[in-house]
């Protein structure tokens, strides 16, 4: 087994999901708390994330970027967690593929419009917000609408779920959607919240936060 560590932003960033896969899949790894909103960072995760992005991991000292292609090596690393479902035909695993490109590039991109937009715009970024937003409220209907059909995104927990409910946690941390137009996704997301995996994940990045002193900035309402 490859020696795995992650270097990542405990439990506000998109990393929080690949910390999750790893606990969900009882990997051992390493993990280093770093505070993206400083410019300053270690010659180590500039390594493993030239652009001082997380997540970002080092695979038995070679790095390994993006959610998606993390998530998709970890799948393969521990076939039997289940982190994904095991497709039956290489046209399935890639539908599996595209759920988690699709999150990572369209969805997240749209949470972050919606809720930092001046990060789009040099100028007033009222409307970047209200497209975003826009943007935002059509794909959560669609998975309002899935969610409201099964039980999971795929009919059984994956981790697709967590990075679904992370991306609608963010959105809704600052009251840019009412939870109360998401009851499926709201009932999901306490499933997601009640697994062992999960909750061990959240205890050792708060451990992490505290270790390496990160700061959560105020503008955060847990749902």
């Amino acid at each position: 087994m490859p020696h795995l560590k992650l270097f990542h932003y405990p439990i506000r960033a998109c990393s929080h999901v690949t910390f999750t896969a790893l606990t969900e899949a009882g990997l051992d790894f390493e993990d280093v708390a770093v505070d993206i909103r400083k410019p300053d960072r270690t010659s180590e995760h500039l390594l493993a994330s030239p652009e001082g992005k997380v997540p970002a991991l080092l695979v038995d000292g070679e790095p390994l970027t993006e959610n998606v292609a993390i998530l998709t090596f970890l799948n393969q690393l521990a076939p039997g967690a289940g982190l994904l479902p095991e497709g039956k035909d290489p046209f399935e695993q890639a539908q599996h593929c595209s759920d988690l490109v699709w999150i990572s590039s369209t969805l997240h991109p749209a949470v972050r419009q919606a809720r930092m937009p001046s990060r789009f715009t040099d100028g007033d970024p009222e409307g970047v917000q209200t497209k975003g937003l826009a943007f935002l409220t059509d794909m959560f209907a669609r998975v309002e609408d899935r969610f409201d059909q099964r039980n999971w995104w795929y009919g059984t927990w994956s981790i697709v779920d967590v990075y679904l409910c992370w991306a609608f946690t963010t959105a809704a941390s600052t009251d840019l959607l009412s939870t109360d137009n998401y009851p499926a996704i709201m009932d999901v997301m306490g499933r997601v919240k009640a697994r062992s995996s999960f909750q061990k994940s959240i205890e050792r990045q708060l451990l992490s936060k505290e270790k390496y002193g990160i700061e959560f900035p105020d503008v955060w309402k847990p749902i």
